[in-house]
Formats: C-alpha cells, structure tokens, sequence
C-alpha cells in the first residue's frame, strides 16, 4: 500500500485522514471532559461543592479498595489442595489456564525464533484466550467470595436490591447514553467487518463499496484500519499509554504505602471512569487487532486477505519486538481497565444511569471474548468462528435480560434490543458465510437491506411490547389505587367520614339511602 500523503490523482490519503480522526476524537474527548468537570466545579455552589467532594473521597476509596480486592485475588493462588477449599474448581482452572498461558507463551517465543508463522498464530490466539479465561475465573471468583473481601455486607446488600424505573435527563446520563450507543455500533462492527471481508468486496470489478464501508467502520468505531506507516504512530502511542498508566498506577500505590499518613488525594480518579467505558473497546481491540495481524505474516491468511486490513507489512515493522510488545501490553491493559471500569460499586441516586459492577463485568469480557473470536481465529474456520459469535452474543442477551446490569429498567430494556440487533446481523452473517454459492449473488445492497429490515422489525416489536407494558402497568397502578382508596373508606367510621366522602355516594347506593344520609350528617352538622 502506498503510504505517500496523497494518492496519484492528488486527493488526501484515506489512512491519513483515519489517523488524523482518531487523533483529533481522543484530543476531543479529553479536552470536552476536562471542561465539563471544570465548569460544573465553577458553577456549583461551594457547600455543594465541598459535600460533593467528601462523598467523592469516599466513593473512590471504596474503587481502590476493590481494586486491590480484585489483583489479590488475581495473583494469590494456592498451591495446596486444602488451602483451595471450598473454591476447588476456581483454583484448578486457574491453574489449568496459567499452564496453558506458559505452554503458549513458550511456544510463541519458539515459533518466533524458527519462524514458524502458522505455530505462532496459534499458540497468539491460545495466549490471549487463556489469559481472558483466566482473568475471568479469577474475577468471578472474586465477585463469588466479594462480601468477606470487603466486609461491607450491607453495601453490596443495598446495591442488590436497588432499581429504578425511569431516569433524569441530565448531562451525566446523556454522556452515559453516547458511550451506549458507542459500544452498540463497535460491537456491531465485528459481524459487519467479517461480512465485508467475506464476501471479498475488494477484489470484485468494483471494490469501492468494500472500501467505503471500512473507513467508515474505521471512523464510527475508532478501530482505525490504518497503513503501515501510521500503524506504527497508532501501536507506539498505545503501547506508551499502558506504560504511563501502569507506571502511575504503580507510583502512587508505592508512595502511598511509604507515607500512608500523607497520602496522595485521589479524588480525580472517579473523572477517569468515562473515558475507560469510552476508550475500553477501542484501545483493547487495536491491541488484538496487531496481534492478529502480525501473527498473519507468513500465513495463507495473509497473502488472500484484504491488503486494507492489513496494516503491519513494513520493512520496519520487526515481527518478535511487536507481537511481544502487543501480547505484553494487552495483557496490562486488558487486566487493567477491566479491573478498573468494574471495582466502581457505589449507591446510585434516583434517576442517575449506573451499572452493578458484575454486570460490567460479564458483558465487557463478553465483548472481548467476541473481539479475539473474529480477530484471532483464523478464516479457515470462519463457520466455527460465526458460531462462536452467536454464542457469545446470545449469552450476553440472555445476561441482560436475567441479571438487569443497569439500576435503571428501561436502559436494560433498550440495551437488550441492540444486543439482539448484534445478533440478528450475525446470524445473517453466520448464513452467508457459509454458503460459498449465495455470496457470489450477493452485494452490500442486499446485505445492507436484510440487516436494516431486520433491525427495523425488532424495533417495532420492542416499541410494541414497551407501550403494551406501559399500559398494563398503568392499569394495575389504577387498580391498586382504587383498591388502596376502598379499603380506607370501609376502615373509616361513618359518623367521622367528612361531608365530601358522603355527597359523592356510589352508583350502588339507592336514592333513597343517600337521602338518610345527608339528613343525618345535616343535623350533626346543625
């Protein structure tokens, strides 16, 4: 690929433009919340201010507390057989999965030095894998035994039994709502890229649809299909983020544990939480996105794939320094913000969009577990790979819909309905993909329209079932009411019941009887 600013007929390069976006839309993000914490601390009134902050000290010792709750219980393992009771099948998986990590890690490092590209590709896919399985053994376990790591029962026994039907419009809930709709759209991406590159678009008489659709995927998702000269810009930038971030991380906790009765305030940490839900997917699945790529080189895969997908083939690209630079910074990374995003476990105001740390859990390794299943696998076995992504986002489905991650109901709702969305396009993805004589019939037109009716359908199905829910809740509220409002009357004597309860008498009441009434209360009145 050509990596010259601009093309032969003078136009800007699409890759350069991509790089810029990406740049330019974490520069944006960064700048935009800044400001926002900035303005909302001028404009609020200084006792607010100063309650606000105490209670924000508290919420973010609680999140360090559980984080360090979560990496103890990640790295201590017992060796002995008793020491791992009553968590026996916790400790044996871990177990089976760091075998399996330093099996592949071993091999990876072999396969490198022989320049072995097929054993490196699959001992990369098995190194990732274990270390997500083991991660999440080992987080599940900690959300398991969570109450006796932390010792407050009733904090978590509130945060069980809390939920909330409807929430406020408010600046924090539409950042909320965005980062939603953000992680809808990356998700949907993976079928989508997997449909494109399928149907080999690229290669077809003409391709033009095929590259549109990729930059565009590339902008909405921040998953940037970039050459490889701004491939190296993008890796460098990521691998020195994690760095930083690690090495901050590991500063503070040092400095803290030297001087624990100066420690260093760590309130700001709480402003961090939205921009890890927002930079989660995007930063993970460019790691994973390198390693795939890079595990490509020399590969059957590589040599029949779509060179924009492709973005690592350059001379001074060195295959070992990158995939193990790649494999170490996921590693971090993934541990890291996955800890992160899921140890905020405070109480929710009414109205406010906030998430069960479990349920974050359970659908961010989801979401990962479904990146490295359409980037890792290989295309040989693109029918299990589809498979595969049925299963996962059918489990994520079902998780939302028995577990309610969110304390507010109607975004468990309406997230259920794009996690079915993700399903409905990968089903017809999982169709296609596998019929070799149905795809050369096909075009991004047809594909396009199945998806988008499909879509439509279930929208209009859940719009239907939303306002026939709403109006049966209406109903029985109404009933309840009435029913609350008779069982008050008939518990009320008769002679203290006020003249307005008597003048509006019921339509079983004969006249008659109404008219002994009201000259009864008349004289007690006169």
């Amino acid at each position: 690929m050509d990596s010259s600013p601009q093309d032969s007929d003078g136009s800007a390069d699409p890759n350069l433009v991509l790089t810029l976006v990406y740049f330019l839309t974490i520069g944006a993000v960064l700048i935009g919340t800044a400001i926002y914490f900035v303005v909302m601390a001028r404009i609020t009134d200084p006792e607010v201010r100063l309650m606000e902050l105490i209670t924000t000290q508290r919420e973010v010792q609680h999140l360090i507390d559980n984080l360090s709750s979560q990496f103890g219980n990640f790295f201590r393992l017992p060796l002995r057989w008793r020491a791992m009771k009553p968590y026996y099948t916790h400790h044996m998986l871990s177990w089976l999965f760091i075998l399996a990590l330093f099996t592949s890690t071993v091999i990876t490092i072999v396969a490198l030095v022989l320049d072995l590209a097929q054993v490196a590709r699959v001992s990369t896919l098995t190194f990732v894998a274990s270390f997500n399985a083991l991660f999440m053994t080992r987080q599940h376990l900690y959300y398991i035994r969570r109450t006796y790591l932390t010792y407050d029962a009733e904090h978590y026994l509130v945060l069980d039994t809390t939920q909330y039907e409807y929430f406020k419009w408010s600046v924090f809930n539409v950042v909320q709502i965005l980062i939603l709709v953000i992680e809808f759209i990356q998700l949907l991406s993976f079928p989508v890229r997997d449909m494109v590159d399928s149907i080999n678009l690229a290669n077809s008489a003409d391709g033009g649809d095929s590259n549109t659709a990729g930059f565009i995927i590339g902008i909405i998702t921040m998953f940037a299909n970039l050459s490889s000269k701004f491939f190296v810009i993008q890796f460098w930038f990521l691998v020195a983020v994690i760095a930083l971030i690690s090495l901050v991380m590991g500063s503070i906790h040092v400095y803290n544990k030297w001087r624990p009765h100066r420690p260093i305030a760590l309130y700001w940490v709480k402003y961090l939480l939205p921009l890890a839900n927002l930079f989660y997917l995007p930063m993970l699945v460019m790691l994973i996105g390198s390693a795939s790529c890079l595990s490509k080189l020399g590969t059957d895969d590589y040599s029949g794939a779509n060179s924009g997908l492709l973005r690592c083939n350059d001379p001074s690209v060195d295959k070992p320094l990158y995939l193990a630079l790649t494999l170490a910074a996921y590693s971090v990374g993934y541990m890291i913000l996955t800890a992160f995003v899921t140890s905020f476990d405070r109480i929710p105001i009414k109205g406010e969009i906030h998430y069960r740390s479990e349920g974050v859990a359970f659908l961010k390794n989801m979401s990962m577990l479904l990146s490295i299943d359409f980037l890792l696998v290989a295309d040989s076995y693109r029918h299990i790979r589809s498979i595969l992504s049925l299963i996962i986002i059918l489990a994520m489905v079902c998780f939302n819909i028995s577990s309610q991650p969110c304390f507010v109901v109607k975004i468990n709702y309406w997230r259920t309905l794009g996690f079915c969305c993700i399903l409905w396009v990968a089903l017809i993805v999982t169709m296609l993909t596998n019929e070799t004589s149905t795809l050369e019939k096909t075009n991004v037109g047809g594909i396009a329209g199945a998806m988008a009716a499909g879509i439509a359908i279930l929208l209009i199905l859940f719009v239907i079932i939303q306002m026939a829910n709403r109006s049966t809740v209406a109903e029985s509220t109404m009933d309840e009411m009435d029913a609350l409002v008779d069982e008050n009357s008939n518990a009320i004597p008769l002679a203290q019941r006020p003249e307005q309860t008597i003048s509006n008498p019921p339509s079983s009441l004969s006249k008659t009887s109404f008219i002994v009434l009201d000259t009864t209360t008349a004289k007690r009145s006169s």
